[in-house]
């Protein structure tokens, strides 16, 4: 019997896995293709206002509905997930989720140094950054993506879905590094990148010791999204000197 129960709630999990993942995409796609028939229809710019606007508003109700179903999917297996009150012993972890990921792109740096002797920017690194190079409506949106999408649904998606349904059971070390794998491979299969890989599992892996350690996903959502909003700064700056 436990076996059989085992197995549905490892079905369970792919199926909410690859649910949550096609969300994320619906998000995407459907922001960009709201502005873009705004422009369409009333025959403006890319950067007009009113497109924006319309993006903006079209990625925060698609994010909100993604964030419902999946809140939904994680309760079934953590009845407790929600926002709590912040407490100063869990908020440290915030601290030590975003040292950790600092170490994991040090280690990553040094190990791009002695194997290929050259540092190499990610794919998707250097996707964000052409994005934000445009300016306008492009930068809005690679903000808001990486600021505020990515860290409440990835977090739902890769931590809250893998570590409640994936392994739960078995060793401390298996879900953890299920889920860092996972986000990794999320971040680079478009164009497959090794170092880029190691890079993005270690931040997952760091994500889920942070849930892990906090059991609550909201920690691990706000080193998420501390280290997201670092990393804006200077895709805002690539902007401002474009």
């Amino acid at each position: 019997m436990k076996k059989i129960e085992g197995l549905s709630t490892l079905i369970m999990g792919v199926i909410w896995l690859v649910v949550g993942i096609v969300l994320d995409f619906i998000i995407q796609i459907g922001s960009t293709y709201s502005k873009l028939g705004v422009v369409s229809w009333l025959r403006v710019d890319r950067n007009n206002p009113i497109a924006i606007i319309t993006m903006v508003v079209v990625a925060a109700i698609l994010t909100f509905i993604t964030v419902k179903i999946l809140v939904y999917a994680v309760r079934k297996k953590s009845p407790k997930t929600g926002l709590h009150p912040f407490r100063a012993d869990k908020l440290a972890w915030v601290g030590y989720g975003y040292i950790m990921i600092l170490g994991a792109g040090m280690v990553t740096l040094l190990l791009q140094t002695l194997i290929s002797h050259k540092p190499i920017t990610a794919s998707n690194q250097a996707t964000l950054e052409s994005m934000a190079g445009k300016g306008g409506a492009a930068l809005i949106f690679v903000v808001i993506l990486a600021v505020f999408v990515a860290p409440l649904v990835e977090e739902l998606i890769f931590r809250g879905i893998v570590l409640n349904y994936f392994f739960k059971a078995g060793p401390w070390w298996l879900n953890v590094a299920l889920s860092g794998i996972l986000f990794g491979y999320f971040h680079v299969f478009q164009d497959f990148q090794w170092f880029a890989l190691l890079q993005y599992s270690l931040m997952g892996v760091a994500l889920a010791i942070v849930y892990k350690k906090t059991k609550q996903i909201q920690y691990s959502m706000a080193v998420h999204m501390l280290n997201n909003a670092i990393a804006a700064i200077s895709l805002i700056n690539i902007a401002l000197n474009a």
